[in-house]
Formats: structure tokens, C-alpha cells, sequence
């Protein structure tokens, strides 16, 4: 009987030592994955170098300047895609893109021009060719597109004498300057008739030979 008094007695000091050791080993398990945790992210920082990125499965290293040029070049391409099968607002978007990841790329302003102009945003193109000109003003497809342009607005003289400089410069599709309908008011002009632009020997020459150089690819 003595003997079962001093169990009650204790009883409470059993629970209370029971729920002590119960608390520990439910807590062991938070603690450690919180350590876990912050090892983890710890390793983590610091991954990404500036200036770096890691492309591919091999690690490969690329700088950013490299980085964004490769997007310049995916969008222009996307943007040629979307112009060949006609959804102009698409291309001008990816070669806005282009523009945006890699300002001198020069293809991606000619041909963003180019769509501004089929879509008939003619203040756009000129801004478009006013850029192009900055990047590369040697450049004889910006000054074919200007022609495009002064053409498609009613103004063949400006438009003759763009074009002028674009042969000067090497422009040598003359197959294109027939057949183009953006010049299409241009070729009806007394400027285009009088034959002013085969005055060259040269360029007559290779006119007449059919000389199909391409120009900027879409």
C-alpha cells in the first residue's frame, strides 16, 4: 500500500519529465532541417558571376555582351520568319527585340524598316532608317530602303537620288529595282524614265547582264 502512494506521489514528475523529453526529440528534426537549410543557401550564393553565364550542359562560359548578341541574332531570325509568312506586327516585335538585346545589329534595323514600311507606319520607318544610318550610314540596303521609302510617300526625285547612292555604294539587285512594288511610283516618275540611274557605264553593264546580287536575307 506504502508502496503505491509513493508511485501517485511521483506520478506528476514522471508526466513532466515524459513531455520534457517528448519536446526535445520533436524539435531535433525542424532544427536540422533548418541547418540543412542554411548551408544550402549559403552554397548558393555567389553562383552567378557578373559578367558570366553558364550555357549548356558542358558549363560553358559566356560574357553577357556575347549573351546578348545571341538573342539579338534569335529574334532577328524569328522576326524574318514572322515577315515571310506575312505577320508584320510579329516581325516588328522580334526585331525591336533584336534592337533592344544588340543596337547594332544593322540587318534587324533594315528589316524592321522594311516591315514598318508594309504596314504602312511610315513615321516609324524613317526613325527606323534615321538609326540604321547612325550604325551604318555606308551602307547600301538603308539607302535602298530610304528610296523604298521617298517612293512609297510620293516623292520620286528623293527617292531617285537614295537610290542613286545605293548603287554607288553597291546595291546591285537590279532585278529587285524593277520588279519591287515599294518603287512602284518611283519607276512611273520622269526622274526613273529618263534613265538617269544606267547612266554609269558599269551599272548599265551590269543591269544589263541581270547581276541578282541578294540583299539583306528574310
Amino acid at each position: 500500500m506504502n508502496q503505491n502512494r509513493k508511485l501517485i506521489k511521483y506520478l506528476p514528475h514522471l508526466g513532466l519529465l515524459a513531455l520534457i523529453v517528448f519536446l526535445i526529440t520533436d524539435t531535433t528534426p525542424i532544427i536540422l532541417s533548418s541547418s540543412v537549410s542554411e548551408k544550402g543557401s549559403k552554397k548558393m550564393e555567389g553562383s552567378h558571376k557578373e559578367g558570366s553565364h553558364n550555357e549548356g550542359s558542358n558549363g560553358q562560359k559566356i560574357s553577357q555582351e556575347e549573351k546578348e548578341k545571341r538573342m539579338g541574332i534569335f529574334h532577328y531570325n524569328e522576326g524574318n520568319k514572322s515577315f515571310k509568312e506575312g505577320r508584320f506586327d510579329e516581325a516588328i516585335g522580334n526585331y525591336k527585340k533584336a534592337l533592344h538585346h544588340n543596337k547594332t545589329l544593322k540587318e534587324a534595323a533594315i528589316n524592321l524598316s522594311t516591315a514598318y514600311m508594309k504596314n504602312l507606319n511610315f513615321d516609324e520607318a524613317l526613325e527606323t532608317l534615321k538609326v540604321g544610318m547612325e550604325v551604318d550610314s555606308t551602307n547600301p540596303h538603308i539607302h535602298y530602303n530610304y528610296a523604298c521609302y521617298y517612293s512609297l510617300i510620293g516623292q520620286p526625285k528623293a527617292s531617285m537620288e537614295k537610290l542613286q547612292e545605293a548603287v554607288r555604294l553597291g546595291f546591285t539587285n537590279f532585278k529587285q529595282i524593277e520588279t519591287d512594288p515599294d518603287l512602284e511610283k518611283l519607276r512611273q516618275s520622269p526622274e526613273f524614265k529618263s534613265g538617269a540611274l544606267r547612266s554609269n557605264t558599269k551599272i548599265s553593264f551590269e543591269w544589263n547582264q541581270g547581276n541578282r546580287t541578294r540583299g539583306i536575307d528574310l
